[in-house]
């Protein structure tokens, strides 16, 4: 027979459950509030250290990182014109511990130069559409010229003799100095390399005569002296370089190109992920600070969401695919 159960006792188990109940309950709620991340946040940049994407992602990593809080783990994973490093993104557990940087070239070229980039834009869930820059033509000052008028003279005396330095086939250096090539009706040799830092490491040394170089990476060694800034690639001046003209006020009419940045994570990944992130880079991006050396290197925060950089990349994408046919370029 069983015993009977006292006041005291069912009082007792019913705070128990209740107890049980809150706690239930208050995870749920935390979970709902955004308890992502728990863990560090590994941030796949397709490009080796030195370059472009890892100046501007380093840049931002510490007060991401502050704003998730987790640690922002940056993989270098570079090749192929960053595809190796986003079909690595890409095929990544979609949980929200995988993001990866991306840029015009990767979503709005690659697509249409490779036979095979390793991945389908469509596994890519956008997160922030980052910032805006534009980009500097550079030589190695052995060269004998002192302005891109003087430069696209030379290279029309000798067709085919000097080269310049990307971050590979179809990167936005590489489409950004064919434009070029094409509307000043000259010969040049491309030298692709597995990301920015090396072709401008070549720039310095001689190896090359010219890169086409994001300004982040490039501006400290023009400052120096040890390359020569003969041309911005978009439709103004640059405050960080008032003295050098555009290309098209260089004698190539017509003539403008910028370039873009962002983040993006595999497909399925959950939405409170992506608005932790989202959030975390905007905020780090309206940093006075990080605001200033942005800008001194040219380069423009925007800080848009998944919507908006959803329909950069797809208008890109249809701009893009036509140019590229024009131009022929397909990886070497």
């Amino acid at each position: 027979m069983n015993k009977p159960v006292s006041r005291r006792e069912v009082l007792r188990m019913a705070g128990g459950a209740a107890a049980t109940l809150m706690l239930g309950t208050a995870a749920t709620r935390a979970l709902a509030q955004g308890a992502y991340p728990s863990k560090p946040v590994t941030w796949v940049v397709p490009q080796p250290v030195g370059g472009d994407a890892d100046a501007v992602c380093r840049l931002l990593q510490p007060r991401m990182g502050e704003v998730l809080g987790q640690s922002l783990i940056i993989d270098n994973r570079g090749g192929a014109g960053g595809n190796i490093g986003v079909a690595f993104g890409a095929k990544a557990a979609p949980d929200g511990y995988t993001i990866t940087f991306v840029n015009q070239g990767i979503l709005a070229f690659n697509p249409y130069i490779y036979r095979s980039i390793g991945f389908d834009p469509a596994e890519l869930q956008p997160i922030t559409w980052m910032t805006n820059t534009d980009l500097v033509f550079c030589v190695n000052p052995s060269l004998p010229v002192d302005n891109l008028h003087d430069f696209i003279e030379l290279a029309r005396k000798t067709p085919g003799k000097y080269t310049y330095g990307t971050a590979g086939t179809g990167s936005g250096n590489h489409i950004a100095c064919k434009m070029m090539e094409s509307m000043a009706d000259i010969s040049l040799i491309h030298v692709p390399y597995r990301g920015g830092g090396p072709a401008i490491v070549d720039a310095l040394g001689g190896q090359i005569d010219s890169v086409m170089a994001f300004p982040l990476a490039a501006l400290p060694h023009i400052r120096s002296g040890k390359l020569k800034a003969l041309a911005v690639t978009g439709a103004r001046r640059s405050p960080a370089l008032p003295d050098v003209p555009t290309v098209a006020e260089g004698g190539v009419s017509g003539y403008e190109f910028t370039s873009w940045f962002g983040l993006v994570a595999p497909k399925g990944t959950p939405a409170e992920a992506i608005e932790r992130v989202n959030q975390a880079t905007i905020d780090a991006l309206k940093v006075p600070e990080t605001i200033q050396r942005l800008r001194e290197g040219m380069t423009e925060p925007v800080g848009k969401g998944p919507k908006e950089f959803a329909e950069l990349i797809a208008s890109e994408q249809a701009r893009w695919s036509s140019l590229i046919q024009k131009y022929g370029i397909k990886a070497e």
